[in-house]
């Protein structure tokens, strides 16, 4: 072809032999005259096999079209979403197949016109062998409900939905904000869709608030604990009209010692509001909506801990009118039940296969629940946080909820699901359980959180040291509590000091301050290290574990496979009061181990204690208890603090040493 030239080449491609649904291509090659390569153009051809039309309609409960997006999966290994526009219909075409597929969409809840609702509408196991419309009728929506023995508010809840067809697979998992009070689901036409699953997650908590007026109780408010909350108990409150809340209309209403009904205010912030009621002396302050949804009492909802200036309680559109226009009328006595703590709650989830039932409602009988005792043993009280993932496939409920940071209550867990626990206390420590603990029917659980003896601990999912080709990975959050159940880390306190530092005989090679390293390069042979964990409160205010130091001392050599290091545990055992004070002729266990995957035995450690921070030490007699090793302490008189030094050695020569500076209090 000549400089600047052209050529013509025809390509003709025999559509009909192209296999269906198998794209073919090829390269078009241009050469000079000397054979160089100078051109390359790809070409390619398909043929499209056979199609049909996959239509489907959604409906709201009302009948109206919902627009949005519906997943789609098939037996033919085809994952693809179809757009529902205005008219609540939308096609795609598809090969032949089974297909379910499935959209959530905001509905009208269950309180009433100004109510939102969550709904799942799905299908499942339909056969298109020609054009097929799907109608997915919101008008059949039924709502998704767990019933449990007591009284309770729903805190959380989510709507789950999964469908598998062969190595293919596709799970949804929506929780909708607090604005919406209730969920729904489509009852599916059968119970046979294979592969198909469908569930719902609730937590539920004792009510803060209930409120009654008359006959009438009204059982969807949203409510909020006071600064100083209404004492525990019943109590009968006149309540008179507040107008928008201002301190001019509070000022007029006379709220002094009573409750007073608002409506929201373009003006005011409910917080706003309730900060106007504190100041004018009312016990209680009633926000009714104007709007759709529910309305928060904060902008954070039920992720807000923190208590408002007096206690408040905010009712849906549909639920206050009748309310709003009887204080307008006049003075209404109102009946207010408050517990001032959460003393129990219920984490409660259900799966059902095959299908959506004809009623997605269940009871949850106390003898089907396993109550877990729960303790926050923080040296004082503070804002904490909490959350229980359910891990089933689904992504659990990654939502922090307040929490005391002091305090006892009982929850009561769906018994024979794995649970994850995670809790943290802002600003400074962070826990999480060290394993997925499944409570089986029958049983009883206790978990305590943030007390004595807090030191680095290392265990699974996550935080298991470990050695791969020339790497080590060496996590060591330091501030986990007693026993071998929690790790815990103060990421993101920075009034800590966590210091690393990992030593190959007397050279240093790795060292960091956020409670975990990641050395490579190391040498292939089966040598000695050293790793040390400084760690210090500084500024932190707790009295417990000023100071840390843990030293480990192991061999490790290259591998072929990713392998436990032999980095022995330490876990402590006192009874301590919520304080995190210890009898003074109390118990202390102590308890040496390895972690799974490594095989060497722990031999019998050394205790020593001291009532004088590190002064003088005694050395503990001990005695054989369960699989660790118990002393008795000998507080002298004047003694506040117990500092602990402790050591072992497993018989292939690793070893550790622990100092832990005012470990735990004496009362």
């Amino acid at each position: 072809m000549p400089a600047h030239g052209t050529r013509s080449v025809e390509l003709t491609t025999a559509i009909g032999r192209i296999p269906a649904d198998r794209p073919v291509s090829g390269l078009l090659v241009a050469t000079d005259g000397t054979g160089d390569v100078r051109a390359r153009t790809l070409i390619g051809a398909s043929r499209e096999g056979e199609r049909h039309d996959l239509t489907i309609v959604a409906k709201d409960r009302s009948g109206q079209p919902i627009a949005g997006a519906s997943v789609l999966l098939s037996t033919e290994d085809l994952w693809s979403s179809v757009i529902l526009d205005d008219s609540g219909r939308g096609t795609l075409r598809v090969p032949p197949g089974v297909y379910s597929g499935w959209l959530f969409s905001t509905v009208t809840g269950a309180n009433g016109s100004h109510a939102r609702g969550l709904a799942l509408l799905s299908f499942q196991n339909t056969k298109v062998d020609q054009d097929r419309t799907v109608t997915l009728d919101g008008r059949a929506l039924r709502q998704v409900r767990a019933e449990v023995p007591q009284a309770a508010t729903r805190l959380v809840s989510r709507l789950d939905v999964a469908q598998q067809y062969g190595n293919s697979s596709v799970s949804t998992v929506l929780m909708p904000d607090e604005t919406h009070d209730s969920i729904w689901a489509l009852p599916s036409a059968r119970q046979d869709g294979a592969g198909f699953t469908f569930g719902a997650r609730f937590r539920m908590e004792q009510p803060a608030l209930s409120l009654a007026s008359g006959a009438h109780v009204f059982d969807d408010i949203m409510a909020k604990r006071g600064v100083t909350p209404l004492p525990a108990g019943t109590h009968r409150l006149k309540a008179v009209y507040g107008g928008g809340g201002s301190a001019g209309e509070l000022a007029a209403a006379g709220v002094r010692g009573k409750a007073v009904v608002v409506r929201r205010s373009d003006d005011l912030t409910p917080l706003e509001q309730a900060s106007a009621a504190a100041e004018a002396g009312a016990r209680l302050v009633v926000i009714v909506h104007d709007g759709v949804g529910r309305l928060l009492p904060t902008p954070d909802g039920s992720l807000d801990g923190s208590p408002a200036p007096v206690s408040m309680a905010t009712l849906d559109a549909d639920q206050g009118v009748g309310l709003l226009a009887a204080v307008k009328r006049g003075e209404v006595s109102l009946t207010v039940t408050s517990n001032p703590r959460t003393d129990y709650l219920y984490d409660v989830v259900r799966h059902w296969t095959g299908g959506v039932p004809a009623d997605p409602t269940w009871r949850e009988r106390k003898h089907d629940l396993v109550p877990v005792e729960v303790s926050f043993r923080n040296y004082r009280q503070g804002a904490a946080y909490e959350f229980r993932s359910d891990e089933q496939g689904f992504s659990g409920v990654w939502v922090p909820l307040p929490a005391p940071a002091q305090g006892k209550r009982t929850d009561w867990l769906s018994a024979d699901i794995p649970w994850h626990d995670y809790t943290g206390i802002y600003g400074e420590i962070n826990q999480q359980s060290q394993e997925v603990t499944t409570y089986r029917r029958g049983t009883t659980g206790q978990v305590s959180w943030f007390g004595p003896v807090q030191r680095p601990r290392m265990g699974p999912l996550g935080y298991q040291p470990a050695r791969y080709g020339d790497t080590m990975w060496l996590p060591a959050p330091g501030w986990g509590d007693s026993g071998s159940g929690h790790v815990g880390d103060a990421h993101g306190n920075f009034d800590v000091k966590n210091l690393m530092t990992l030593y190959q005989g007397d050279r240093e090679l790795d060292q960091g301050n956020i409670e975990k390293l990641l050395p490579s390069g190391l040498a292939p042979q089966r040598l000695p290290y050293r790793l040390v964990v400084d760690n210090d409160r500084g500024k932190w205010a707790s009295p417990y574990s000023r100071h840390t130091l843990t030293e480990w001392n192991f061999t490790s050599q290259a591998t072929g496979a990713e392998a436990t290091l032999p980095l022995i545990q330490l876990d402590y055992g006192v009874r301590t009061d919520l304080a995190g004070r210890a009898d003074r002729h109390g118990h202390l266990t102590v308890t040496a181990s390895h972690l799974p995957g490594v095989t060497s035995v722990v031999g019998r450690p050394t205790v020593e204690l001291s009532y004088d921070d590190g002064a003088t030490w005694r050395r503990a007699a001990l005695d054989r208890h369960g699989d660790g090793w118990r002393t008795t302490l000998r507080a002298p008189k004047g003694a506040t603090f117990v500092t602990v030094r402790v050591a072992a050695q497993d018989d292939d020569g690793n070893s550790v040493s622990q100092t832990l500076v005012r470990a735990f209090g004496l009362r």
